[in-house]
């Protein structure tokens, strides 16, 4: 029983004479086919979805970026602040330095003067 064939109609016309093994051979490996092309396609949908997240993290950096230099321009424009303060305050240090030491210089001559 195990030495039949099968006559297989192909598509052109022709008859192909098949052995039952060769069958199943042929089922498993359409099976097998199949199944890369399922792979395949998985592979692919993750390969697509890997490159959404890279975009989706490279668009976040972006951001982060653009938020880091405008948080930079907001602290130059308070770094600009606090020098003219500093300049003034400096201003008002050398002037009153300036004072004390006519004063000195004025508390001597009344001393100078006092002792004559």
């Amino acid at each position: 029983m195990d030495n039949y064939e099968i006559n297989i109609l192909r598509r052109g016309g022709n008859w192909k004479k098949v052995k039952p093994d060769d069958l199943m051979i042929d089922e498993i490996d359409n099976q097998q086919q199949q199944n890369k092309k399922i792979n395949n396609q998985n592979t692919n949908y993750n390969f697509l979805s890997y490159i959404k997240k890279v975009n989706s993290i490279i668009l976040k950096l972006e951001t982060l970026e653009s938020e880091k230099n405008k948080l930079k321009d907001e602290l130059k424009i308070y770094e600009e602040e606090f020098i003219k303060v500093r300049k003034t305050a400096e201003d008002k240090i050398n002037e009153i330095s300036q004072e004390k030491e006519m004063i000195e210089k004025t508390i001597n001559i009344i001393k100078n003067l006092k002792n004559l």
